[in-house]
């Protein structure tokens, strides 16, 4: 079967045990991230500026190197168009890329000449890519830790139900720009995922995020 359908609550990584680092999808349901005091005035303009930041780009294009509290780590590249599409490509590519659309979030093994799709809607990545980027959101819980050496942190919390779990996405302050996003599995992994040679409001065109037709590879 070339095309699976999965439905779950997942953090957007998971470790395959293939004896290389690979694809990371699990559940989105892990360890709380420490909380710090910030005067409540201060963590407001700082979600007002990373919702601003967001809504205001239209694409990213970056290299990416993730790293694991396991001590696993990868390297790749990010294309992101607002709203709704992202494609991240691990290595060269030749065996494993996310891609999402406006619905899927579709992992595409493509050794295997395997797509696999998990909803958008149950993953981290839908918050940053709806048609307007809110982090405050009935249902869940924003944090915003006190800045440390010119990074700003923030921490978006849901208890329960689709989605629930922890993410925590980093900001340069000078320039306010996105950084870096971390999540943390079940089993207490910590993963992060850190943005290098960013370049912004590049166009970036529909074929960049295609899908394979493994099903005519028959």
């Amino acid at each position: 079967m070339h095309h699976k359908i999965k439905k779950c609550n997942f953090v957007f990584f998971r470790k395959i045990s293939t004896g290389r680092l690979c694809l990371f999808v699990a559940l989105w349901v892990g360890i709380a991230f420490p909380i710090g005091v910030w005067p409540a005035t201060a963590a407001l303009d700082s979600v007002a500026q990373a919702e601003a930041w967001f809504n205001k780009i239209e694409t990213i294009s970056a290299n990416f190197t993730q790293v694991a509290s396991d001590g696993t780590s990868a390297e790749g590249q990010l294309l992101f168009r607002r709203p709704s599409r992202m494609k991240i490509t691990y290595g060269n590519g030749s065996d494993l890329r996310l891609i999402t659309t406006k619905i899927w979030l579709h992992v595409d093994r493509q050794d295997e000449k395997m797509l696999t799709s998990y909803p958008l809607s149950e993953t981290p990545l839908s918050l940053i890519l709806a048609p307007k980027v809110l982090l405050r959101l009935d249902g869940y819980e924003t944090h915003v830790l006190p800045p440390s050496s010119g990074i700003v942190q923030i921490i978006i919390v849901r208890d329960e139900g689709a989605g629930a779990g922890k993410l925590k996405l980093e900001f340069s302050e000078k320039p306010f720009q996105f950084r870096r996003w971390t999540v943390v599995d079940a089993v207490g992994v910590e993963t992060s995922v850190t943005l290098q040679n960013i370049v912004l409001d590049k166009p970036i065109p529909n074929a960049a995020f295609a899908l394979p037709d493994y099903s005519s590879q028959d």
